[in-house]
């Protein structure tokens, strides 16, 4: 019985790296051989999984945070090319409202970067805080407003790209596949973890769209809001491809790749998914969802939530319910010693 654990973070209670330490001392306490593996998908955490794979710093610096304070950040040499995780600076625990944050202090950042991990952030912008760096200019009443956040969107009436420098070479990764607008855009699925209310969400998606076209108006680039990968980030991974022709890719596939997980995932006949919460979304670029569709072996969910419409992914379910949220570490161990006997049986 060869059995392999993958775990992404369990956002807001534990780290990958902290729910395979709890796993894995419980699966030694009751004697269960295993290899155990943190997972990313480029989005937040995404640095420390890549160091547990023995990659190294590339460079340590101080630049600006969404919240306009200091942060000390890292890249790290990924193969050979330097990886940011953008997480670090625009990541979900700001204490700053979404839609009061901009994406433009990633500008610094992305300067001294070739791979480019988004996900986990707050940030709603779509990246007009970037392209604001990038000297496009977005104006209200003749005015030019100075990093502009999304509170911002309903009184910008015109752009200017008279100063506007695209060039910028990168590979972005996507952690979802999930489009910027249209009937499951990204701030109808993820908006909600970000602090907006059903009726923020739509009236920001109207503002989005009427700021594409002002774009596109300028640009004529045929932005197209509806593509896939376009709504990774807030939205910043359609800004980088579609107006700043920036690779975007797959980070569960890139992340798969570069660890060489691809070539040890078909010596395992049991496979544990662990993730703080799974649902439909997780099936939509995640590290998780990929992972499971490369996997083809008996497959156990272990995490917080398993809220997936389909009920037939797993073998089985242990899930540590509204108690982890209080409890991660001690619902975990729980739900983990019930997996145990299961496996025991097997």
């Amino acid at each position: 019985m060869n059995i392999a654990v993958f775990s992404d973070k369990f956002s807001g209670t534990l780290s990958a790296l902290e729910v395979i330490e709890i796993v894995k001392d419980q699966f030694l306490d009751s004697g269960i051989k295993a290899d155990f593996f943190s997972v990313t998908d480029g989005g937040q955490e995404s640095s420390e999984i890549f160091k547990s794979y023995n990659f190294h710093i590339e460079e340590r610096f101080k630049t600006l945070n969404c919240e306009s304070s200091l942060s000390e950040v890292e890249s790290l040499n990924v193969n050979d090319s330097v990886f940011f995780e953008s997480a670090q600076l625009i990541g979900i625990d700001s204490n700053k409202e979404s839609m009061t944050i901009s994406s433009g202090c990633l500008y610094e950042a992305i300067q001294k970067t070739e791979i480019l991990g988004t996900g986990g952030s707050k940030t709603v912008d779509f990246g007009i805080g970037l392209l604001s760096k990038m000297g496009m200019e977005f104006i209200s009443n003749g005015e030019t407003i100075v990093d502009p956040v999304p509170k911002n969107f309903p009184f910008i009436d015109s752009i200017k790209t008279t100063n506007f420098n695209s060039d910028i070479a990168l590979k972005v990764l996507s952690d979802t596949n999930i489009s910027l607008l249209g009937e499951n855009s990204a701030f109808d699925v993820f908006g909600p973890q970000k602090g907006l209310s059903k009726k923020d969400i739509e009236k920001h998606k109207l503002e989005v769209e009427r700021l594409t076209t002002l774009i596109d108006n300028e640009l004529a680039l045929g932005l197209n809001p509806n593509e896939m990968y376009s709504g990774a980030a807030g939205g910043l991974t359609f800004t980088l491809h579609q107006i700043l022709g920036c690779e975007i890719v797959s980070g569960a596939e890139y992340f798969i790749e570069e660890t060489n997980l691809v070539e040890q995932i078909d010596n395992y006949d049991i496979g544990i998914f662990c993730e703080g919460k799974f649902d439909d979304s997780s099936l939509e670029g995640k590290i998780i969802g990929e992972l499971l569709k490369k996997f083809e072996g008996h497959m156990y969910f272990l995490g917080g939530q398993y809220a997936a419409n389909n009920q037939n992914i797993f073998k089985d379910y242990y899930q540590c319910g509204l108690e982890g949220l209080n409890n991660p570490k001690s619902s975990l161990e729980i739900a983990t010693n019930e997996l145990i006997k299961a496996l025991q049986k097997h």
